[in-house]
């Protein structure tokens, strides 16, 4: 009957969102792990007799936050025979103030279940690869997580904040077993070092998208480059099953038996980021020459605006940066961001400025000097890029920037105006 209640709980939780807690604290605290309670384990024993765990493992889709893959666990009553995938991605593009939170990173997620062959049917519908990894539990640890997923459950207890690499589907399943484990989960996978990045799993995942790839080369700040070890590279399903499958529990394998269910017939996500630093150099130095050629056309107009757009889509995306670093919950990994040195509030003044650089007015002297000290800053934000203590991997970044804030500030004062030509003739 309790499993029936908790598959109920779930159900209903797919109705929608409502009122939850603010943040990641859920409303009554969790049930006491195993060993906390010998009266408590033999009944958890006994209850986990007939259960088993399951860990599925879901291959990338095609929206943007598809690409990095899902990931469900699932119970499975022998007696009942109720199957239940426990899911923690559940969110809603029409709750209230959805993009306000997305922009804060406050967005709000909970957890729901469905039967699961019909969950899986689901993916398999959207051509994704299925793994499949039964768990090696023992009856009281089965029995302690269906306590816990049942208190997850809850109406007060399934909401949380979801963070892109510190809180979301894939590591609350994480955090579920570690806790069922007793934390033996952490320290296996803290002390496991890992090759990878926030920054180049990002890069690796959103290759295909460039817009997508491109706003999360300049959001990423220095954090985004701190190297992982597995309980961080957890974040995506895909490591967090890679790592599961090699983990001990009480001397066994943790995965008891292992399997692809399902493949996709899609072209697979590469196994390294992209190096585009050709590319962005390229396109740095292009449009510098085109400012240079251009300088002259129509009597400075088109550079006028050409100057303007490019230091008017640099100061929007430098305010951005800036609010996300400062007043966001992206801050962790939007913080400490070099970009900001070459792309920030300052360029929108630039912005409003350089149509009268050509001037001897005061607007005019300041469009020449905003142009220089733009060009400063970005020339000190590639010199820190190969500082240690200052290093991050937004190198791509600045070989597009650089050049273009080089030559505004190279031709700024030699374009000369309509009214001083009149002049000398």
């Amino acid at each position: 009957m309790r499993t029936r209640s908790v598959l109920v709980a779930f159900v209903v939780g797919l109705m929608g969102c409502g009122a939850g807690p603010v943040d990641n604290v859920p409303a009554t605290p969790p049930p006491p792990p195993p060993g906390a309670s010998a009266t408590l384990d033999s009944a958890r024993a006994t209850r986990g007799e007939s259960l088993e765990f399951t860990v599925y493992t879901y291959g990338p889709g095609d929206a943007v936050f598809e690409r990095f893959g899902h990931i469900a666990l699932a119970m499975r009553d022998s007696v009942t025979g109720e199957d239940v995938a426990f899911n923690w991605g559940m969110f809603d593009f029409n709750q209230p103030n959805f993009l306000g939170r997305f922009l804060t990173g406050d967005t709000k997620y909970w957890m729901a279940g469905y039967r699961t062959d019909q969950f899986n049917a689901a993916y398999r519908g959207e051509d994704r690869t299925i793994r499949r990894q039964v768990l090696a539990l023992t009856p009281t640890q089965r029995g302690a997580l269906y306590d816990f997923l049942a208190w997850n459950a809850q109406e007060q207890n399934k909401y949380y904040r979801y963070d892109y690499y510190r809180d979301n589907c894939s590591t609350r399943v994480r955090d579920a077993l570690d806790w069922v484990l007793g934390g033996t989960l952490k320290t296996a996978f803290s002390t496991t070092e890992g090759h990878h990045t926030w920054r180049d799993e990002t890069a690796r995942i959103t290759a295909s998208d460039l817009p997508v790839y491109a706003g999360i080369e300049i959001a990423l700040g220095r954090n985004a480059d701190a190297h992982l070890d597995a309980w961080g590279e957890s974040f995506l399903p895909e490591r967090l099953a890679h790592h599961l499958a090699s983990v001990s529990a009480g001397g066994d394998r943790l995965v008891r038996s292992d399997s692809v269910i399902f493949t996709a017939q899609r072209t697979p996500l590469p196994d390294v980021a992209p190096t585009r630093l050709l590319a962005a150099a390229l396109l740095g130095l292009g449009f510098a020459a085109v400012l240079f050629l251009v300088r002259g056309v129509a009597g400075g107009t088109l550079l006028s605006v050409l100057g303007v757009t490019w230091y008017a889509v640099g100061g929007v995306l430098g305010t951005a940066l800036l609010l996300a670093a400062t007043v966001t919950k992206h801050a962790p990994y939007m913080g400490s961001n070099l970009s900001l040195l070459a792309l920030n509030p300052l360029l929108l003044v630039a912005a409003a400025c350089w149509p009268w650089r050509t001037n001897a007015s005061r607007v005019g002297r300041a469009a020449v000097a905003l142009a220089r000290i733009i060009a400063v800053f970005a020339v000190l934000a590639m010199v820190l890029l190969h500082v240690p203590m200052f290093a991050q991997g937004s190198m791509v970044v600045m070989l597009v920037v650089l050049p273009v804030h080089l030559m505004l500030a190279l031709i700024a004062p030699a374009v000369p105006s309509a009214l001083s030509r009149a002049g000398r003739n």
